[in-house]
């Protein structure tokens, strides 16, 4: 093997063969170490090992494992300070040889009593009590210092289907649509205990004028690929999907036969009393018209005339 160096006069970095050798040192770790030692002073301040680590092409995982070599090796240091604003950084040493803890504790400490006027590494301990500028003479407190804090009040919960107040028939064949539901996908498969906590629920879908059939269909349709929890599913469809309750009108007198029934639209008369209506008054346009029948457009128009 031949070899031609030629020493650098300018911009060149010392390392030790030792460390050129030195098989513990990854490729990644070396590269590290010379970049950081070929910094030049001014940028060096500036700089942190973290920063120095992200430029190099390897990932994240890589350059910890290189400081953590350095770190073994002796060759990277770091501290933690405390500036005079109270802040505490993390200083770095890092050297061209391996350093032990007496010559690093001198480093630093020649460096955070002269380059940091004002800082020093942490004391152990936690830190001092502060004195506020607002303290209260002694033998006083502020008014409702010792009382408790206010406890947010919790909102009651909402009122759910009761099962004493279900119709047996309602509830029986809420059941019966439940148990069923495995036949359209076998994966809404019910245990005893699953059905009875979501029984009071569907029967009241079918108490609010709800078919078996289309509670059947909103509970089956469109399930999702994957299906974790069937009773978690139906019981979130059965509370979201909840149709309002129909409102059923009250009983009124009709004005012509003083008999009682159901307004839809606010009518004053019954249904049959409104057809006799209409039928007299088609009376008189049939016999104008030669026999004629109306069409229903005309009976509906004369009836809600009423």
């Amino acid at each position: 093997m031949l070899r031609n160096v030629i020493a650098p006069s300018r911009d060149f970095t010392q390392v030790a063969n030792t460390l050129v050798w030195d098989d513990d040192l990854s490729d990644t770790a070396f590269r590290l170490l010379v970049r950081a030692l070929a910094l030049p002073p001014s940028r060096a301040r500036g700089t942190t090992v973290t920063e120095l680590a992200a430029g190099l092409p390897c990932g994240r995982i890589t350059a910890d494992r290189a400081r953590r070599q350095l770190s073994g090796a002796g060759l990277l240091h770091c501290a933690r300070w405390r500036s005079a604003t109270g802040q505490v950084r993390t200083e770095s040493l890092i050297s061209s040889v391996p350093l032990d803890e007496a010559e690093v504790e001198r480093l630093f400490a020649e460096h955070f009593a002269n380059g940091r006027p004002g800082a020093g590494r942490r004391a152990p301990g936690g830190p001092a009590a502060r004195e506020s500028g607002t303290a209260l003479p002694a033998g006083e407190r502020l008014e409702g210092e010792t009382s408790p804090l206010p406890v947010p009040a919790q909102p009651e919960p909402e009122p759910g289907p009761e099962l004493d107040q279900a119709d047996p028939a309602v509830l029986a064949e809420a059941e019966q649509v439940l148990l069923s539901l495995r036949r359209t996908d076998p994966r809404l498969v019910l245990g005893a205990a699953e059905v009875g906590r979501l029984l009071p629920l569907a029967a009241e879908w079918l108490a609010r004028g709800v078919s078996s059939a289309a509670m059947r269909h909103a509970l089956t349709a469109g399930l999702p690929a994957q299906l974790k929890c069937p009773s978690a599913l139906l019981r979130c469809r059965l509370r979201d999907k909840m149709p309002a309750p129909v409102r059923i009108a009250s009983l009124t007198s009709c004005e012509g036969c003083d008999r009682a029934f159901r307004p839809l639209n606010g009518e004053l008369r019954c249904g049959s009393c409104r057809q006799e209506s209409a039928a007299a008054a088609a009376a008189p346009a049939r016999a104008d018209g030669g026999g004629l029948r109306i069409g229903w457009r005309d009976r509906v128009a004369l009836a809600a005339r009423g």
